[in-house]
Parts: C-alpha cells; sequence; structure tokens
C-alpha cells in the first residue's frame, strides 16, 4: 500500500481486523498522516510529509476550500523555510474569519478567478498569488526568495505586481508590494536572492547577475554577481554546492579542484573574486566586511566613498 488509505479502506480492502490495525501502528508498518488516515512508514521529508497530510485533508474540508501558502508553495515547489508544514495550509473566498486548528490553517479572504489553479486533481492558489501570500506572511528575505522564484518559473513582474495590488488592505501587502517590486528571476537559488536584498540594504551599487566572464571572446564562466566597474566578482557558495556540482563517478574532491580552475580563470581575466555562504548572507555586517575587503582590492578599485554610496540614501527593506 503505497497511497493513502482510510482505517475503514484498510478494514474493508485489506482485510485487516482492528486488532491488526493496532498491532501494525504499534509495529511502526503503518503511520498515521492524520485521525483516521494511514499509509505504509517511509522515510520523507518535510515536504512529501506535507503532501500526504493535504492529499488526505482536502475530501474532508469544505466546498470552495483552496490550497493556498505554504502548502500552495509545495506543489509549486517554491523554496520555503523549515517550519509552519504541521498544517494544511487553506483559503476560501469572502470575508469573516479564518481559524488556526491543529491540522488546518484557514485564511478568509478573495479570491479571483484567475488565482486558482488545479494541481494533481487539486484546487490550489497560482504561482503568482502564492509567492506573494508568502511574501505578506514570511519575513522579507522569504518574500523575496518566493517572488525571485516565482519569476524564474515565468511568472512577470507584473502579474506578481497585479496580484500584490489585490492584497492591499491585508496584512503584509506593502512588504509584499516591496518584494516584488525587487524580485528578479536570474536569481538561481534562496542563497542569491537573501545575499542580493543584503547588498542593496548595505547601499553597495547593484550587481548584474548571471554575469558572462569574457577573455578574447571566450565565455569563461558565468557568475551570480559581477560589479563590473570595479571588475568584482561574487559568488555564493551554499553548503551543498559541490555534491550539486558532482559528475558521473565523481568525488567531491573532483568538484572542487574544477572550481579552483574555474576560480583561476576568472582571475586570469583580470576580475577578484570574493565569495560568501549563508552565514554571511544573513549576517550583514560578516557580509558587509566580505564585500569592503573585495572593493578595496579589486582591479579597478576605487575611493570606498565613490564605491559605496551612503546607506542613508538608499531604499531600505
Amino acid at each position: 500500500m503505497d497511497q493513502l488509505k482510510t482505517a475503514a479502506e484498510l478494514l474493508v480492502d485489506e482485510g485487516l481486523t482492528k486488532h491488526d490495525l493496532r498491532r501494525a501502528r504499534n509495529t511502526g508498518e503503518l503511520e498515521r498522516v492524520r485521525r483516521g488516515t494511514y499509509t505504509r512508514t517511509q522515510q520523507l521529508d518535510a515536504r512529501a510529509r506535507h503532501r500526504q497530510l493535504l492529499v488526505a485533508t482536502m475530501p474532508l474540508l469544505g466546498a470552495g476550500s483552496v490550497l493556498s501558502h505554504l502548502s500552495a508553495a509545495v506543489l509549486h515547489e517554491l523554496p520555503l523555510p523549515g517550519t509552519g508544514l504541521d498544517r494544511v495550509w487553506v483559503t476560501r473566498d469572502g470575508g469573516g474569519h479564518g481559524r488556526r486548528g491543529s491540522v488546518v490553517h484557514l485564511r478568509r479572504c478573495r479570491l479571483e478567478d484567475d488565482e486558482i489553479v488545479e494541481m494533481d486533481g487539486l484546487p490550489v492558489t497560482s504561482l503568482a498569488r502564492t509567492a506573494i501570500d508568502l511574501a505578506r506572511l514570511l519575513e522579507i528575505e522569504w518574500g523575496v526568495i518566493s517572488c525571485d522564484a516565482a519569476m524564474a518559473a515565468g511568472v512577470s513582474r507584473d502579474l506578481l505586481r497585479l496580484s500584490a495590488a489585490r492584497a492591499q488592505g491585508r496584512p503584509g501587502a506593502r512588504r509584499a508590494e516591496k518584494a516584488a517590486d525587487f524580485a528578479d528571476g536570474r536569481a538561481e537559488s534562496p542563497l542569491e536572492s537573501v545575499s542580493r536584498l543584503q547588498i542593496q540594504r548595505l547601499g553597495y551599487p547593484p550587481p548584474v547577475l548571471q554575469y558572462p566572464v569574457v577573455n578574447v571572446g571566450e565565455v569563461l564562466a558565468t557568475v551570480d554577481f559581477c560589479w563590473e566597474d570595479a571588475r568584482l566578482v561574487g559568488e555564493c557558495d551554499g553548503a551543498a554546492k559541490y555534491d550539486t556540482l558532482l559528475r558521473p563517478g565523481e568525488v567531491p574532491a573532483d568538484a572542487i579542484m574544477r572550481e579552483k580552475r574555474r576560480e583561476e580563470r576568472i582571475r586570469g581575466a583580470s576580475y577578484w573574486l570574493c565569495r560568501w555562504g549563508w552565514r554571511e548572507a544573513w549576517d550583514r555586517e560578516r557580509l558587509r566586511g566580505v564585500l569592503d575587503r573585495a572593493f578595496a582590492i579589486a582591479p579597478k578599485a576605487s575611493r570606498h566613498g565613490e564605491r559605496r554610496p551612503n546607506v542613508a540614501t538608499r531604499p531600505t527593506m
């Protein structure tokens, strides 16, 4: 039994007795997804478990229930923080009060017809509406991550802005509007999204994203960020980066060596390269230290005051 089954289906379809059902639960052979619904025990990540929960829950909800917020983000495969997936998130059209139960988190607000799509046979908020709902719900960093990912998947900025405009008057609407305005589909990871936001907050000039480093007509590499005037390249290194670079039959050392050769080619084209990871991206002052040092020694380094505008004169998010 790979699919979900109710207790009644187990008793009838598989001929189990109530004693069998209790024994299977006690031994770990069966796992309860929610009250009255079970699956064979298996190793699943938080997203896969949430999919099971929402599939088991949707048939029990009232008419007009649409999967939204974090639940919709799971189905749209948007990046998410590690919390909030213990409940199914649902929106119903209309006014009134929502409720936060042990299994369902219900929101009530306006849903336009074009904001509802079907995925795996389930009603789900559209990608644009989901990104804006997340931007309203979560801190601005995750709002930018969500809107970046939505644009990378094909959602236009105009559609994000339309969804943000429709949310006016709801909690977090202004934050979502800022995220939609700042979004850039060229960001290829949450780490790049957060880094770009911090760079803006710190007052550095906006970098070019996914910049092709060229030398004598040859593209040597495409880098995460580039400040062309300074000939400075910035690269984000996530914890799993080298594993994702592995080719068939390679070990991490092979990917690391290939990345070192890539870095040598970039430097050989007269660019300075600096790197940072999640620790620096989430800590504004750490990232400031990395970038200040890099700008100071970049091939076309200029006086610091010319390189970075006054932070106070730039918009903050």
